[in-house]
């Protein structure tokens, strides 16, 4: 499963060994620790508002008969909208993107919080799509093409604690606890100030490191090998065949993440466990976050184990990424039909189903964008980069729209089995719920009843 990767692989350039020794001698200027610690710190602060709202799609629409794709749609078309156009405007300066990161993530969560209506929420977590597509392409891209690859490392590990930071922060707020969803998105708003406050402290670090990187070494290596490589290929054949040879992870990551989320989106919604839980809201809404937060414990585990692995030996890489992405459209599947015919008996089961997707789903994101910042040390780096990153936000998109459409079958049959609305969703069937929460000990059965 692990293997050492070829010269070949790794590079797209016919460098010779003595240049690639060249290259990984170059100086490092104790810059490590610090920079694996703010890009550690700038993936949890990105990622945390954005899993925060994956876990309260449910109460975003309580008291709605919306399918729970709309909020997922909601969450990746502006995000993949945005990254498209990015392709076309990669010149915009970093300061810029982060400060539009930071606003568009905190304007969306203040929209949700105090706007009541539907409408008002959903146009809340459309701007929040947009902020985080943007922060997303932006780090990556400084981390795959200016930094070593401990920041690259430290941002894909900050993603996978960030997205536990933030279904755990909301599961406690809102099913251990008696605080209300407007509350527990309000206290993620902490999170976008303290990206951009990061960001700019070490921003002056950041442009020493890029500067000397960029016009130092690269120059001695980079710019000879590929200048000579671009004035033989057109620009065009040069990115066709970058796409080429990543498009098998383009692949994978968009199939792991459609399973992924169209599991969340549409499959379990539909799946509640009666008797079970932990918290005065678990049954049956709190299935919901439980099965959001099993997930996102197992991307932090496999989006750590890889990253962790290529930061002590860069030189390795997972060779049966396709193969692991079997595994969880197989699970897919199998939960569809658990869904259907009700085939599991206990709520962990689904929880360790959950887990296991999460961690293959982590270890795939990981080892998939660490393949691609090293195979391409040029400027077409940023376009793969970015065309990977599409690509997995449109995996999430394409769940959503199919979701829309098979969550309202699995709920019709469900209720034709089962007869009540409270035994076939995860979630309240109040409408007030997400203004007051559990606070008044109101749960789907207590608000179906009246």
């Amino acid at each position: 499963m692990m293997s050492e990767m070829s010269d070949e692989d790794l590079y797209s350039c016919s460098a010779s060994d003595t240049d690639e020794d060249e290259f990984h001698k170059w100086p490092r200027v104790e810059r490590t620790s610090r920079f694996s610690l703010v890009f550690f710190i700038l993936g949890v602060s990105l990622i945390v508002p954005f899993t925060t709202f994956v876990c309260a799609a449910e109460d975003v629409l309580a008291g709605t008969n919306k399918p729970t794709g709309l909020v997922i749609i909601s969450l990746a078309a502006p995000s993949c909208i945005l990254k498209v156009v990015s392709l076309c405007f990669h010149q915009v300066s970093y300061v810029a993107r982060v400060f539009l990161t930071a606003t568009f993530v905190l304007a969306g969560q203040l929209c949700t919080v105090f706007i009541s209506n539907l409408e008002g929420r959903i146009v809340g977590v459309c701007l929040v799509s947009v902020g985080t597509g943007i922060g997303e392409v932006c780090l990556l891209m400084q981390a795959a093409k200016m930094l070593e690859e401990a920041a690259l490392c430290s941002f894909i590990i900050g993603t996978g604690a960030g997205a536990v930071l933030g279904a755990a922060s909301y599961v406690g707020l809102t099913v251990w606890a008696t605080v209300d969803p407007r509350t527990a998105i309000l206290v993620s708003a902490i999170w976008p100030p303290l990206f951009l406050l990061l960001f700019t402290v070490s921003r002056g670090n950041l442009h020493l490191v890029c500067n000397s990187q960029t016009s130092g070494s690269i120059s001695r290596f980079e710019r000879r090998n590929f200048e000579i490589d671009c004035r033989l290929t057109p620009r065009w054949r040069e990115r066709s065949l970058s796409v080429w040879k990543s498009c098998s992870h383009f692949l994978v990551l968009f199939l792991v993440y459609f399973g992924e989320y169209i599991v969340l989106s549409a499959i379990l919604t539909t799946l509640v466990f009666e008797g079970a839980g932990v918290g005065p809201e678990f049954v049956p809404r709190g299935h919901f976050e439980h099965y959001v937060l099993s997930t996102m414990v197992g991307e932090f585990l496999g989006r750590t184990f890889i990253s962790m692995l290529r930061a002590v030996a860069p030189g390795f890489f997972c060779i049966s990424a396709s193969v692991l992405a079997f595994f969880p459209l197989a699970q897919t599947i199998f939960l569809l039909l658990a869904t259907w015919y009700r085939l599991v008996p206990e709520v962990w089961i689904i929880w360790l189903l959950c887990f296991i997707q999460g961690t293959i789903c982590g270890m795939i994101f990981s080892n998939s964008y660490h393949i691609i910042a090293r195979r391409f040390l040029s400027q077409h780096v940023i376009f793969t980069i970015t065309l990977a990153s599409i690509l997995e936000t449109a995996g999430i998109l394409t769940a959503g729209l199919i979701g829309w459409h098979i969550e309202p079958l699995l709920l019709g049959h469900c209720i034709h089995h089962f007869g009540n609305r409270s035994d076939c969703l995860t979630r309240s069937t109040d409408p007030s719920f997400w203004e007051y929460g559990n606070r008044f000990n109101y749960d789907s059965r207590t608000a179906l009843s009246l």
